[in-house]
């Protein structure tokens, strides 16, 4: 790996930690669900920043937003 590269990728993976996204204490977990933050992640690639894509790929993981 290029020292370019892997410059790059230290930087990308910095600067993920600082994306804001749900909060664990908005959703109950089922019995089996999948690890809150796994679940964040797989659902903001594939939700097309639409929230009712979001919760319904949440639920399909194990996790229902709570109302209110």
């Amino acid at each position: 790996m290029t020292p370019v590269r892997r410059l790059f990728l230290i930087a990308a993976f910095a600067l993920s930690a600082c994306a804001t996204g749900p909060s664990e204490s908005g959703w109950t977990s089922g019995a089996d669900a999948q690890p809150f933050h796994t679940a964040v992640a797989a659902c903001n690639e594939i939700s097309y920043h639409i929230e009712a894509n979001f919760v319904v790929c949440m639920a399909g993981r194990g996790w229902t937003k709570i109302r209110g």
